[in-house]
């Protein structure tokens, strides 16, 4: 029994077999079918808005409202649901962190800063923040500051995410109605005061941790916003997509469309294809994992937002194990361990297993960047090695991000048919499927191989992105060879972490409703 009276059942992980043969393949792929010269980046992208009658859908100002309007209304009947529905039997928390918080990662995976363009807080903060039009005719009743310098970065972020997994995991909000409201409510709260006192997006630049989370994916999708035409922009003169034209705003992200490279900071808003009066933007697919090597050198606060993604997601696959804490009587574990050692609590325990389990993962990659440093003959300063290679790493992250959520969504995203017809907790069957309670989407040795297959996917993109980065920072081939190797012994301990967390059983909650 869990402390706070919830069951546990524990899920095994991957059999030894399939871990032993994963291993080998990391192993394979690192060092021998990933070829120096098939890195290359591939250059082909397809216009989705080639056509001109859906060029101008994108142009329409309902365009952006209608795709937003089912997914706020979601969200506050979500709201709705947690602080009034019951307690006990509730929708809100299998909603948000079995089905969207899992889900996410897959659609930015596929689909770049997707969420970020029906963002329900952000569609808030707009309407507040222009309402102006109506009485006003002002573009905005927001006071335009300027932020201090201090919130130009993606550190509070940072911050926001770890302390998010510290509640998540050691407080159990994920288990709690009223708690998840709450936090969606402070989201909104947040995105709505700093768009009525700040200039621009700062909210979603610097402070929300699912867009700058989003953003830092999106490196690797598929989708990207782009000129049609780079000339075009090279003779733009009035720069609308930046400044804002007679039916569009200026972008809220202070991009010139121009000058976009890469996907990180483009929250596919539209408002770039209603501001410009050509057709220079464009919606295109394109390979995977183009962007990742382009931020080279990058910056300092997103390469701690890369590692801190990589060490949070192990961290998180790491604390549903019995290693981290095992509930069977009389066993032994990280949390009870460290308990026996300091005379913590089991709160200050599970804080003092989580930093060391996050430094461990950066003090690894330290260590060999130090050692490239050193191996280079430190033609390169450290730390821009230390920030350029840090965006390899996303591929991984993102990869053991995916396996971790598919265990999530394919074992426990059925919870939520019942409770669709009942979201309240009171005894409500609106669709007729508040007795339907089904077995898992996907069974257990389909799971498996779909995390051992997404790890294995994640490592050879973060080789070929650390492949690609070295050709950046390294014109001659044997300096750039030297720094991969301390770089690849990253990637394969990184993956076969992975592996090992997924080998080893899980503790899967049950009685969150």
């Amino acid at each position: 029994m869990l402390p706070e009276g919830g069951m546990v059942m524990v899920m095994a992980g991957i059999p030894g077999w399939m871990f032993g043969l994963a291993i080998g393949l990391v192993i394979l792929l690192s060092f021998v079918m990933i070829e120096w010269r098939g890195v290359g980046v591939m250059e082909w992208r397809f216009n989705l808005t080639s056509n001109t009658s859906i060029h101008r859908l994108f142009r329409k100002r309902w365009f952006q409202t209608a795709i937003q309007a089912p997914i706020v209304a979601a969200f506050f009947f979500t709201i709705y649901a947690g602080l009034f529905g019951s307690y006990a039997k509730n929708i809100a928390p299998v909603l948000v962190w079995t089905i969207w918080w899992a889900a996410l990662i897959f659609a930015v995976a596929l689909f770049g800063n997707a969420w970020c363009a029906v963002c329900p807080w952000d569609s808030v903060a707009n309407l507040v923040t222009r309402l102006g039009r109506f009485w006003k005719k002002v573009p905005s009743i927001s006071l335009g500051l300027e932020a201090p310098k201090w919130m130009r970065n993606v550190y509070p972020a940072i911050v926001l995410f770890v302390v998010l997994t510290w509640l998540e995991l050691g407080w159990g909000v994920t288990n709690d109605a009223r708690t998840t409201a709450t936090l969606g409510l402070a989201m909104v709260a947040g995105c709505v005061g700093m768009g009525l006192v700040f200039e621009k997006k700062v909210f979603c630049e610097s402070f929300c941790f699912v867009g700058r989370i989003s953003g830092m994916y999106s490196l690797f999708s598929p989708v990207e916003v782009r000129p049609r035409d780079p000339r075009v922009c090279e003779v733009c003169k009035t720069r609308d997509c930046l400044t804002g034209g007679k039916n569009g705003y200026a972008c809220p992200m202070s991009i010139d469309l121009g000058k976009l490279e890469t996907n990180q900071n483009c929250t596919l808003c539209t408002e770039c294809f209603k501001s410009c009066p050509t057709m220079a933007p464009a919606l295109r697919i394109r390979p995977f994992n183009q962007d990742v090597h382009k931020v080279t050198p990058g910056r300092t606060d997103e390469a701690w937002l890369a590692l801190t993604l990589l060490a949070l997601t192990g961290f998180h696959g790491l604390s549903m194990t019995p290693a981290w804490q095992d509930f069977s009587p009389g066993s032994t574990d990280i949390v009870t361990t460290i308990q026996t050692w300091t005379g913590l609590g089991n709160l200050g325990s599970f804080t003092v297993g989580m930093i060391g389990v996050m430094l461990l993962p950066i003090a690894v990659y330290a260590l060999c960047i130090a050692i490239a440093w050193v191996w280079t003959k430190k033609v390169v300063p450290f730390g821009q090695l230390f920030v350029a290679y840090a965006y390899s790493v996303l591929p991984v992250a993102l990869f053991y991000h995916l396996a971790h959520n598919a265990m999530h969504l394919f074992m426990e995203g059925q919870d939520v048919v019942p409770l669709l017809s009942d979201p309240l907790g009171n005894g409500s069957d609106w669709f007729g499927t508040a007795d339907m309670h089904l077995g898992p989407l996907v069974g257990q040795d389909g799971t498996w191989l779909i995390q051992v297959l997404l790890v294995l996917v994640g490592h050879v993109a973060g080789v070929v992105a650390s492949h690609r980065i070295a050709k950046k920072l390294f014109p001659e081939r044997s300096a750039a060879i030297r720094s991969l190797v301390p770089m690849l012994v990253v990637m394969v301990l990184l993956s076969i972490g992975g592996l090992w967390l997924m080998h080893l059983d899980m503790n899967m909650r049950m009685g969150r409703m």
